[in-house]
């Protein structure tokens, strides 16, 4: 199957790391206008305003970029997915959500260095890619593994998709849509669609 892997939210633990960096950053400037956990983005999270959101992402990118760790068993799951003939699509909107003016460098030089540093392998990796479903179709994948609400709703309407659970995605759920908390549950996802192919052949 060729399998798209989405990296803030599902590679990585995105929603602690804002959590952690925002209260520091909002202990750090001084403000304290309260915290929703069930936003996805940093300035809606904190309810900063534009300048306080670019002072931010000018601070902190590069932990984003660098340092945040992986979540646990990504690589080891994403590893033997491909060892089991399985094609990794890296397909994310970093190009677009964090980057644009913050960085030197290209998108696809952080994301490649952050992948090889956490042993994280792929086939293929598109970036800047706003509109998820137009690119899940357009690269032929038959699952995306995603975070965001909108993105799921939407994916959910063409392909399956595996939903990773987060605090601003609890009231997305319906057909085509499977929730996981883990990525060994990801593997125990995909070793039960291929044992449900090999019953209908075994029927056939």
């Amino acid at each position: 199957m060729r399998i798209g892997v989405d990296i803030d939210g599902v590679l990585n633990n995105i929603a602690e790391w804002h959590f952690n960096y925002g209260m520091k950053f909002c202990l750090d400037e001084g403000i304290d206008r309260g915290f929703n956990p069930n936003e996805y983005y940093m300035e809606q999270e904190f309810f900063l305003n534009r300048d306080e959101n670019v002072r931010f992402w000018q601070r902190y990118i590069f932990d984003l970029l660098i340092a945040i760790p992986p979540r646990p068993f990504a690589s080891e799951v994403i590893h033997k997915l491909r060892e089991e003939g399985h094609t990794i699509v890296i397909l994310t909107a970093r190009n677009n959500q964090y980057l644009n003016n913050q960085y030197q460098g290209t998108s696809n030089f952080y994301i490649k260095e952050w992948l090889s540093k956490n042993n994280i392998e792929y086939d293929e990796i598109i970036t800047g890619s706003n509109n998820k479903c137009e690119k899940c179709l357009a690269h032929h994948l038959d699952v995306m593994i995603e975070d965001k609400k909108t993105n799921v709703k939407k994916l959910s309407e063409h392909i399956q998709v595996i939903c990773f659970d987060a605090p601003y995605n609890q009231d997305v759920h319906g057909e085509n849509i499977y929730r996981v908390y883990s990525w060994y549950e990801i593997y125990q996802y995909f070793h039960r669609e291929k044992n449900k192919l090999n019953e209908n052949i075994e029927v056939i």
